[in-house]
């Protein structure tokens, strides 16, 4: 099976240990590449590449070993700053967009003094919780660096992301034979069965080699249009939250043509003020802005904003969702701040729910759809008994398939703290091909996608995020092996040179 991501949450990797080894008193025999799995994006940040602090970013490269000779493979750095948000390129937000929205673009310099204020507020406390054995001082260190940071654009720094294809990388390299004495070797390890592969960030001081000509994805901000050597999405021009189609280009094989027929997004609302009459909302009564992007080699980021609105005006009820897309070769992990204003349990009525997937073309007819507890599902126009009987509740991730062609697999990932109020996903199937639900492309209905109670949703700020999967010569109990990028994430580790 060719396994790649559609669209994957990206895998931030933290150091597995806190001091570097000591020098070996002898060099082994430098090991070959043996990691298989390939498919994951590797983002390393913090102390794996904490020796390249402070060094000047043009100036770094990424290579690896390969029959004895060094290449340089695709990459990017991500600057990060203290509250987590990447320095991406802006675009200019309407007054109207920040009026109606609430939305405050705020300047670093602000976001720093809103850190060191909070930290100081909190530091006698935190001075506390040291003392009694509930921090540690390497914690209390870690937070009061956060906040006291201050940003260079051009230098990495220990929350700076370095991003490149696992697949990418090559054998371990002797240190004598290292293009630069300044250099980190990173160590990807498959947790699930050891293998192993490396990648060396080097600082040249002087004449850094060429970057590789690489490009794995390419955007069109023009027309929200997404171009990558396996696939290809095309977003609405003027609302990039609607997909338009979906393209897949599988290694060899003729292209598939758009599944896509829209993506669907249904929203019933019963207010309490209304003597629970019911307002309904589809995707045409969504929003959404760009607020800036950067298009990398390796993955492309999109931030953007969404919001609902009625007759022009904001719906007052619904939350305002700020989210970042990373989009790679044919793949999206999406993540967002979900801003819940008030209980919306104190102004609905039962009955209230929120509704979206992805509603395909006829074309994906003999396609395949599971879940953890749902099998024997088919696309095929018509409701089947196991169909209307299927299990709803707390399935988080859904595959589809169509039998030696390719497949999708999407997957939810929300805070904890939602779950415990009772806001949990659902699985939502729809196959009817004589169904019209406007507004569509295609008549007939072919939804797989997600429902939620309102009522469950809790007021405050919480996380959520979702991914989707892509995979090519799919057999269904392969699904463990696209579950695994994110159940069982690479880990890597760094050596400084002279260590190994």
């Amino acid at each position: 099976m060719r396994i790649f991501p559609y669209g994957m949450a990206a895998i931030l990797c933290a150091a597995t240990a806190a001091l570097w080894p000591a020098p070996a008193q002898a060099q082994e025999a430098p090991a070959a590449k043996s990691l298989r799995r390939e498919i994951d994006p590797v983002v390393v940040s913090g102390d794996p590449v904490k020796p390249l602090w402070g060094r000047k970013i043009s100036s770094l490269r990424l290579q690896v070993r390969r029959d004895g000779a060094w290449a340089a493979i695709p990459f990017q750095i991500d600057k990060v700053d203290g509250d987590g948000d990447y320095f991406i390129a802006t675009s200019t937000i309407p007054q109207e967009i920040r009026d109606e929205t609430g939305f405050e673009d705020v300047p670093e310099e602000k976001k720093r003094a809103r850190r060191i204020k909070k930290f100081e507020g909190e530091r006698k406390k935190l001075e506390r919780q040291v003392e009694e054995g509930k921090l540690t001082q390497a914690e209390l260190d870690d937070r009061r660096r956060n906040a006291y940071f201050e940003e260079d654009l051009e230098k990495l720094d220990y929350n700076d992301e370095v991003v490149f294809m696992g697949r990418d990388a090559g054998d371990q390299a002797s240190w004598d034979t290292w293009p630069s004495p300044d250099g980190v070797e990173l160590e990807i390890t498959d947790p699930l069965d050891g293998g192993r592969a490396w990648a060396y960030l080097f600082f040249f001081a002087s004449s850094p080699p060429p970057l590789s000509k690489d490009d794995y994805i390419t955007y069109h901000p023009e027309r929200d249009f997404i171009v990558t050597r396996l696939s290809e999405i095309d977003f609405n021009d003027e609302n990039p939250m609607l997909v338009e189609s979906i393209v897949g280009k599988p290694p060899g094989s003729p292209v598939i043509p758009n599944v896509l027929d829209r993506f669907k997004m249904r929203i019933r609302i019963r207010p309490i003020g209304l003597f629970c009459a019911s307002l309904n909302f589809d995707e045409n009564n969504a929003r959404a802005f760009t607020i800036g992007y950067k298009d990398g080699p390796v993955r492309l980021l999109r931030r953007n904003i969404f919001w609902i609105v009625i007759a022009g005006v904001r719906l007052p009820f619904a939350p305002k969702i700020v989210m970042y897309f990373k989009f790679y070769e044919n793949g999206l992990a999406a993540s967002s701040d979900l801003y819940v204003p008030f209980n919306p349990k104190y102004f609905v009525c039962e009955g209230s729910r929120f509704t979206a997937g992805l509603d395909f073309r006829k074309n994906t007819y003999g396609a395949r759809v599971f879940t953890k507890d749902n099998k024997d599902l088919v696309i095929d126009g018509k409701m089947s008994p196991a169909e209307i009987d299927r299990v709803k509740p707390n399935q988080d991730w859904i595959a589809g398939y169509l039998p030696s062609r390719a497949a999708l697999m999407s997957r939810m990932i929300y805070d904890p703290e939602m779950v415990r109020h009772g806001a949990k996903m659902d699985f939502h199937f729809l196959d009817d091909g004589e169904l019209e639900d406007k507004p569509e492309h295609e008549p007939g209905q072919h939804v797989i996608g997600y429902t939620i109670d309102v009522k469950n949703f809790p007021k405050g700020k919480y996380y959520v995020g979702f991914s989707i999967y892509t995979a090519y010569d799919f057999e269904p109990e392969q699904v463990q092996e696209l579950l695994n990028v994110d159940d069982n994430p690479l880990k890597v580790t760094g050596r400084p040179g002279g260590s190994n």
